[in-house]
């Protein structure tokens, strides 16, 4: 006798959590995961095989023992990670805050959206010195320049997402005597939620990115500083370790985004 559409539902959401999705997941990286084993293994052999000097290329193995040797590769991380949180905490603030001035007063609009793409145009390399000369030699410019550099993407993708709805929604709720402030919660806010968590997984990475060229342009600690350090010394396993944490800095805060998002978005799940 066939399975009812109750019962296959079930066992496909039985597989979609615990052990299931983890095997799914095992299943769908896979193949990436093994083509990065192959080729590290290929460099290593490689590089050891021509002899290439390791202040040039160093081999995986000797980035690995630097990641895994005790040291202060942990705290540097902390540091940034605290920058690009904070960073990108404050250009959500600011880039959401703008988009709701921009969707209700087209006005101010026309006036500052120009602006605020000659701004993008900006080197970023170029206002980071002038971050520590104003804000110090601390978290604050480091969390200035990561907020600069999330600040963008969120604004764009909020404007649109609260844009999108239609004529005819906008007409139902007035029709219902929605008061400006009921509709922008009940309509436009649901709306542009998943423009918006579209534009955070990108301001995540862009934050990172932010709060180490803020380090690269004086700073005491941080992985720009790591780099910078490493760098003079032609230490490059040193410059690679702190090159990898950054970017597993960038995919955690990918990877916690895309949760907050199935938890709050949850009418746009999969199946």
């Amino acid at each position: 006798m066939g399975m009812s559409n109750t019962a296959l539902r079930g066992e496909l959401r039985a597989a979609r959590s615990g052990p299931g999705r983890l095997i799914a997941l095992a299943r769908r990286y896979a193949a990436a995961l093994s083509l990065m084993l192959i080729l590290l293994v290929a460099l290593e052999v490689a590089l050891r095989a021509f002899q290439v000097p390791v202040y040039l290329v160093p081999p995986p193995s000797r980035v690995l023992a630097r990641l895994l040797a005790p040291g202060d590769l942990p705290g540097h991380a902390g540091f940034t990670a605290t920058a690009a949180i904070a960073g990108l905490a404050a250009g959500t603030l600011a880039g959401f805050g703008l988009a709701v001035a921009f969707v209700h007063l087209r006005l101010l609009e026309d006036a500052l959206y120009p602006w605020v793409l000659v701004s993008q145009a900006v080197p970023a390399a170029a206002l980071a010195p002038l971050l520590t000369i104003w804000l110090g030699d601390g978290l604050a410019p480091r969390a200035a320049m990561a907020a600069l550099f999330a600040f963008f993407p969120i604004l764009v993708a909020t404007t649109r997402g609260l844009r999108d709805v239609t004529p005819e929604q906008l007409a139902l709720m007035r029709a219902w005597g929605a008061t400006p402030w009921q509709t922008f919660r009940c309509l436009r806010l649901p709306a542009s939620l998943p423009a918006l968590f579209s534009g955070l997984k990108i301001a995540a990475a862009l934050a990172v990115v932010g709060a180490i060229v803020s380090e690269l342009a004086g700073s005491g600690r941080g992985l720009g500083f790591v780099v910078s350090v490493a760098a003079y010394h032609l230490r490059t396993d040193q410059i690679f370790a702190a090159v990898l944490i950054a970017a597993a800095i960038s995919l955690g805060l990918h990877g916690l985004l895309v949760l907050v998002e199935r938890f709050i978005v949850f009418w746009r799940r999969p199946g």
